[in-house]
């Protein structure tokens, strides 16, 4: 089955990067290093009797150049050796489909490590899907007990997760396939073709992790607390590789930023790159997402009378959806926390490494209800039309934007009736919902406290909050129409 293949071709990929902290594991000598390593195999494993003739081949090339006194090791070979192209292509839905079923098995997978590590099964594939969703609430007290390598697991979890699962692998795929999934994870296009737009997010997406690890690093964190925080915040994921630390107006100021910058469009990116500075600055997406910002910390600096620096660092965190926080939230004002779950529902940009409901959407939608104030003070029959940057926004784009925030809203007030029910308070309960819904990793509270059932509904909750509304009723139908037959 063509569906079933292409699944295959996305583990191995993300196989690929789990290899990492395996082989960091194995380097400094941690024995957590061969569960990680479990993983990755399971990963990889399923695409051999496709990939390892490849490779043989492709070594046999290699060494038969090596004796013609040839360049040996033949590159651009060994990527394409490393494509375990799967005959057919997938329409929409079934890449919708797709990018379901990817976002339950690779986490389930990759639970495998925190199980060995000697926690439940629930929280296992808590703590991985938290990580793949790019969530970042979590069940480990005090991080800095881990093992190292399980340390830059988690953050590579959440830097390849934030980026996308999809994205990973769409270098391999080519024409209206890879743009339903393009389309599937969220994303938008940004260049010419499928290749310029997969490579252009990879570049911005590198580029902006290198230059977070050296601001973190020279703000005076650790190399390996500079790598996982970068990877932590850039793809807005939120893991802390401590429980505690002594940050300085400096150290949070930048960790902010990369938060802030992961929140931005990759189209803002792409448009500094090619220079078009007055495009990418005037943005009404981008003006709009840095309005409600400010207006959020204003409010809660005015009302709340909370601590400036705090303020401002857990309100980015917030509307990024990137899970940081410093100091306790728990104790700040019910104002503060109201305007913090405003964000937390908002996220950032479209087409950035954010969840919740996106700046766009509610630009868009906020548009449309002045257009539609406008038009009744007009003539009968006269046409007015909805614009962002000065371009008309399709009608289906106005109608999807509003089925999904209704949506949104629907679930997040269903969701918060049933932890109310659980026992919960009811701003804590909102607050929770709001969260992990829209992947950011706030918490008024501790975790540890959750029961398994309170546990299985955030995993739900994460995991529909990365992979948005629409690819889950997909699978749903998938499912249906799988059973009938």
């Amino acid at each position: 089955m063509s569906l079933i293949g292409k699944l295959t071709e996305v583990m191995f990929y993300v196989g690929l990067a789990i290899l990492i902290p395996a082989i960091y594991g194995y380097w400094i000598g941690e024995a957590i290093w061969e569960s990680i390593m479990v993983c990755a195999i399971i990963l990889i494993l399923p695409t051999s009797p496709v990939l390892v003739p490849k490779l043989v081949k492709w070594f046999h090339e290699s060494v038969t150049a090596l004796f013609r006194k040839e360049i040996p090791w033949n590159y651009v070979k060994l990527i394409d050796a490393m494509k375990p192209k799967v005959a057919g292509e997938l329409n929409l839905g079934e890449a919708l489909v797709l990018t379901s079923l990817a976002w339950l098995i690779i986490p389930a997978i990759c639970a495998y490590p925190y199980s060995v590590s000697g926690y439940a099964p629930v929280d296992s594939y808590f703590e991985s899907m938290s990580g793949w969703t790019s969530t970042g609430l979590s069940l480990i007290e005090q991080p800095e007990n881990l093992p190292k390598s399980m340390l830059l697991f988690r953050s590579i979890t959440q830097w390849v997760g934030g980026l996308g699962i999809i994205i990973f692998v769409l270098a391999v795929l080519r024409g209206l396939e890879a743009k339903n999934l393009l389309k599937a994870e969220g994303r938008e296009t940004i260049g010419s073709s499928i290749a310029s737009t997969v490579k252009t997010y990879w570049k911005i997406y590198f580029g902006l992790s290198l230059l977070g690890v050296i601001a973190l690093f020279y703000s005076g964190f650790d190399l390996f607390n500079a790598v996982n925080l970068t990877m932590s915040g850039i793809s807005n994921g939120g893991f802390f590789p401590f429980s505690h630390y002594d940050f300085n107006g400096i150290q949070e100021f930048v960790l902010a930023g990369t938060m802030f910058v992961g929140a931005t469009s990759f189209v803002f990116f792409n448009n500094l790159l090619h220079r078009k500075f007055k495009k990418a600055f005037l943005d009404e997406e981008l003006v709009f997402y840095i309005l409600v910002l400010l207006s959020a910390i204003l409010l809660i600096l005015y009302v709340g009378k909370e601590d400036g620096l705090n303020t401002i660092f857990n309100s980015v965190s917030a509307i990024a959806c990137g899970g940081f926080s410093i100091g306790n939230i728990a104790i700040m004002h019910t104002f503060s926390k109201y305007v913090i779950i405003l964000l937390m529902f908002c996220g950032g940009m479209y087409g950035s490494t954010t969840g919740a409901v996106k700046i766009w959407r509610i630009l868009v939608v906020l548009k449309s209800i002045w257009v539609k104030i406008k038009t009744s003070f007009l003539p009968t029959g006269a046409v007015n039309v909805i614009k962002i940057n000065n371009k008309p926004v399709e009608y289906d784009a106005v109608i999807e934007s509003a089925i999904f925030i209704f949506s949104y809203a629907f679930i997040v007030v269903i969701s918060t009736g049933v932890f109310i029910a659980l026992g919960y308070g009811d701003v804590d309960s909102l607050f929770l919902v709001a969260s992990s819904l829209g992947n950011v990793g706030l918490s008024t509270f501790s975790l540890l406290q959750l029961g398994t059932i309170s546990k299985g509904f955030l995993i739900v909750l994460m995991y529909l909050g990365r992979i948005e509304i629409f690819p889950s009723l997909a699978l749903a139908r998938f499912l249906i129409n799988f059973i009938k037959r």
